[in-house]
């Protein structure tokens, strides 16, 4: 397993220089990569941000495209056909993206909530009919879309490891896997391990983020059991630590979750 730090986007800092430090201390904390929130490739400046990449020597393991559903109303459940045509061409912005640096995307919080489709079925279909599409380009530029299950309180459709799997195995496309984030595993999951043997084959990415979204060690999430989980099956991808909910400031929270991390591989 290699593991990795998520930032924000680097357009939210106030300067540059600030998510270049941030970088330099995930690379001396001893993460082998760095994951980012992105609103939008299109407002990112690429060839600043590979250049960033490369002076922190860390690579860029996955991207979260997640974060205009609640600042810009984009999702793919809407009967809105003008609002789902913007999210598909997000999402297909977002592959181009990923193929310049062969990063996961995350996919989770785009397919939206009841407000936006109270029929279900109809919602769901949509949600599916994106995703194969999206899936199809995915996988001919060599992209993998870790399709993420969300708890319930934030979206509207497939909130469990069960619904996700068998999502992804009816959709049978190489570029479409899963993956799993704690958080939302502690609201959804009866256990933390115990679905992790029968879902190996499909498991491309991991979000590891305490049961309050804290700095790990400050909630209550088994982090050694689900090490080890993972370790039982096999898995060698990326394990991103999420810090979404503290007081610590962010250099401070690299640190800490660091150390509890090197902490609970030596249990």
């Amino acid at each position: 397993m290699r593991f990795a730090y998520v930032l924000p986007d680097p357009n939210s800092y106030p300067h540059w220089g600030e998510f270049e430090g941030d970088l330099d201390c995930i690379r001396a904390c001893g993460f082998d990569a760095v994951e980012l929130q992105i609103a939008d490739p299109e407002e990112c400046d690429l060839s600043r941000l590979a250049s960033a990449l490369q002076k922190a020597r860390l690579p860029l393991c996955a991207v979260q495209t997640g974060a205009t559903y609640a600042t810009r109303g984009n999702c793919l459940c809407t009967p809105d056909e003008a609002v789902r045509q913007r999210t598909l061409a997000l999402l297909l912005r977002f592959a181009d993206f990923a193929e310049k640096f062969r990063s996961t995307i995350v996919f989770g919080s785009l397919q939206g909530r009841i407000k936006d489709e109270p029929d279900l079925a109809a919602g769901r279909e949509r949600i599916v009919d994106a995703i194969q599409t999206v899936g199809r380009y995915a996988a001919q530029h060599g992209i993998v879309i870790a399709y993420e299950p969300v708890n319930h309180l934030e979206v509207a459709y497939h909130h469990t490891i069960a619904e996700v799997f068998a999502l992804v195995e009816k959709i049978a496309l190489p570029s479409v896997r899963m993956m799993i984030d704690s958080f939302h595993m502690n609201i959804e999951e009866h256990s933390l391990t115990e679905p992790i043997p029968k879902i190996a084959s499909h498991l491309a990415h991991v979000h590891l983020s305490e049961t309050n979204r804290d700095v790990l060690g400050r909630g209550h999430l088994d982090i050694a059991g689900l090490l080890q989980a993972l370790r039982n099956v096999g898995y060698a991808g990326y394990v991103s630590v999420g810090v979404y909910n503290s007081r610590a400031p962010r250099r401070e929270a690299i640190e800490l979750s660091r150390q509890e991390l090197l902490s609970a591989r030596r249990v």
